[in-house]
């Protein structure tokens, strides 16, 4: 009997929460499919039906949190004026995803990140995507003269991730018992300083 398609996809957003939800209180490690199965009120045999097993559900949850994190940033940017403005608005809108979404943003950095098989999975395409916007960022600051021109936008934007990461991986260790824009602007100041032209500098000091 074939499985009522509005009914299949109900199971399976109820299973992907289940998981996201003891991933993120009991580790990925310490849970099983049996709990899995259970929180989703399922048999074993009915999860498999919708995932291949725990890994597959890993590789899967951060999927749509990704997507929709790209679309929004879209949005976001539309309009902003400025490569360093922009940078500013990219770090501010991932930051502020991120705490509004902490049990996707534990699975990505703490669970997903480290995975074997990250790199092969369509998250990692969108990651990609969402870290192109970066590279975008630092060709039009070297183009309007506001940043070095002898930058390298890849460079850059490592030190720009590598930053977002240990500080949304710090704040989930403890447990996030602070917001992430606690001396965010302090950061994003250090950031600047480290890119931004002499040109640019010595204007800013003008005015």
């Amino acid at each position: 009997m074939a499985v009522n398609r509005g009914t299949g996809e109900s199971t399976k957003k109820r299973i992907i929460e289940s998981a996201k939800r003891l991933f993120a209180e009991q580790g990925y490690q310490k849970t099983t499919i049996v709990d899995i199965s259970r929180q989703a009120g399922l048999s074993e045999a009915a999860l498999y039906e919708y995932f291949q097993g725990k890994e597959d559900l890993l590789l899967t949850i951060p999927d749509l949190w990704v997507s929709e994190l790209i679309a929004g940033l879209e949005e976001q940017l539309f309009g902003i004026k400025g490569a360093f403005n922009k940078l500013r608005k990219y770090l501010w809108w991932n930051m502020r995803r991120i705490e509004q979404e902490p049990l996707d943003a534990k699975i990505v950095y703490l669970f997903l990140k480290t995975n074997a098989n990250f790199m092969k999975t369509e998250v990692y395409s969108n990651v990609k995507i969402l870290y192109s916007y970066l590279l975008d960022i630092f060709e039009e600051g070297k183009k309007t003269g506001e940043m070095k021109a002898d930058l390298d936008p890849y460079l850059a934007r490592n030190i720009v991730v590598g930053t977002m990461d240990h500080l949304v991986t710090r704040w989930l260790l403890k447990d996030m018992s602070y917001s992430l824009f606690d001396n965010l602007e302090d950061t994003f100041q250090l950031l600047v300083d480290a890119f931004r032209s002499s040109e640019s500098r010595e204007k800013g000091q003008e005015h």
